[in-house]
């Protein structure tokens, strides 16, 4: 079981690597070249484009991924779940289709970008085939991370090609969604191959009805991007392109954290503790209060170094112009750690539990105080009074699901498990594990040699 965990958790990592570290990588290109402005328009229809992937996606990877795992042996329920997703994916496609045309008509901070906002709408066609939360409920990731990896490696190389002046930039969308696409149809048809997956046809009724029955995920995840997302926007039309930019700068930092260590962890445990939670709601609670040191020490570390060099990343990554932002990313330097403690309260714990409606109750507070924040801070400090919004209001969010946990006599953290001879204790056999698949490898290549 450990060894399952490990191989998921550096799956995911080198799969999150391509998904979102690689093309990073290429934002010092685009940054230097393109400048600040046409930096925070590329952020914008980011933005904008974000709200219809999740239309699109609705929680699946959460609800769909929950019933794979608890169904993993059985054929006939992974062939219903699996076309019931992808059909009820096209039907919001078609739908968000529909209206990001009418937006683009007759929205003027749409249609005056309308280009630039069709090449990042198409990642979408890309959220319909993506099959990552099929293979996170198999608990195999190591095939699809390899397709991530290739994919977004060509991309990152097609963009240091492409992009030399500054009208350029808005071939950087078109090129990520071309990526996007090539590994979600990789992904699909290798999930197809290997597990003999039979897609059947899916009646309007039954799609609607999954729609229904899944409705609660689907709208946490619209509130919490009401504060994750609409941030920008809401910047874009109290302050200038620019200072977008430096916002958007800082929060890319933020993401490379979450991807190498935050998104892994949540995504490759939820199955692990979902399989607890199978078992009983003890075991399940239990294996939540032993990993809570590990994710919380992981986290801490990372927010610790990003607060100390913070100047140094800003300008290896985004040159002197974005000076600015060196302070946006320090008050954000926290955001991995307090986002990780309310996965694990949140989605580690609650939805496993099958508390949906609690969750979106508290995820929908937390995004009406963050729009509020936001509206004020944003307009009276710029980019640092978004940060400080998002910061407050994930704290808010994670309080407010300790509070009802613990008002449930359901506690995560147990100070057992944050001594140092229970660290040493869990940590031998992974150190353990790394180490022999390390020297393997040396003595392969020594061998070959």
């Amino acid at each position: 079981m450990q060894k399952r965990l490990i191989a998921n958790f550096f799956s995911l990592s080198l799969l999150q690597v391509a998904n979102s570290l690689i093309p990073i990588i290429t934002f010092p290109v685009i940054a230097r070249i393109i400048g600040p402005e046409k930096f925070g328009a590329l952020n914008f229809a980011g933005a904008v484009v974000t709200y219809f992937t999740l239309l699109i996606n609705y929680g699946f990877d959460l609800s769909s991924s929950r019933s794979i795992a608890k169904n993993k042996e059985n054929v006939v329920e992974r062939n219903r779940v699996f076309s019931e997703v992808l059909f009820a994916k096209l039907l919001l496609l078609a739908f968000s289709t529909v209206l990001f045309t009418v937006l683009l008509m007759y929205v003027p901070q749409f249609s005056s970008q309308k280009k630039l906002l069709i090449f990042t709408y198409l990642v979408s066609v890309s959220s319909v085939i993506t099959s990552n939360w099929f293979y996170q409920g198999m608990q195999d990731l190591y095939v699809v991370a390899i397709f991530n990896f290739i994919a977004k490696s060509l991309f990152t190389l097609s963009i240091f090609i492409v992009i030399r002046k500054e009208d350029d930039y808005i071939l950087q969308p078109l090129i990520g969604s071309i990526s996007a696409i090539l590994v979600a149809a990789s992904s699909f048809t290798w999930a197809i191959k290997k597990y003999g997956i039979a897609i059947k046809v899916v009646s309007i009724d039954r799609v609607l009805g999954l729609l229904w029955d899944e409705r609660t995920i689907f709208f946490s995840g619209v509130v919490i991007n009401l504060y994750t997302t609409t941030n920008i926007i809401i910047l874009a039309i109290a302050q200038t392109a620019k200072d977008v930019a430096y916002f958007s700068a800082a929060s890319k930092m933020i993401i490379i954290s979450q991807t190498l260590i935050s998104i892994p962890l949540s995504q490759s445990l939820f199955p692990f503790i979902g399989e607890r939670f199978g078992q009983s709601r003890t075991n399940g609670i239990d294996r939540v209060k032993r990993i809570t040191p590990f994710i919380t020490a992981f986290t801490f570390i990372a927010g610790v170094a990003i607060w100390m060099a913070s100047p140094l990343i800003i300008y290896i990554f985004f040159g002197s112009a974005f000076t600015e932002a060196i302070t946006v990313l320090r008050i954000l330097s926290f955001v991995p750690l307090i986002i990780a403690l309310s996965d694990l309260l949140g989605v580690q714990t609650m939805i496993n539990l099958n508390m949906d409606k609690p969750f979106f109750r508290i995820t929908l507070i937390g995004a009406i105080l963050g729009l509020t924040l936001n509206f004020f801070l944003s307009r009276h400090f710029g980019a640092q009074g978004t940060a400080w919004a998002w910061v407050l209001t994930e704290v808010a969010i994670t309080f407010f699901m300790w509070l009802f946990l613990f008002k449930n006599k359901i506690q995560v953290f147990d100070s057992t498990y944050f001594r140092y001879n229970y660290f040493m204790e869990v940590a031998k056999p992974f150190i353990y594990l790394i180490k022999n698949k390390f020297l393997k490898l040396y003595q392969s290549k020594s061998f070959k040699s």
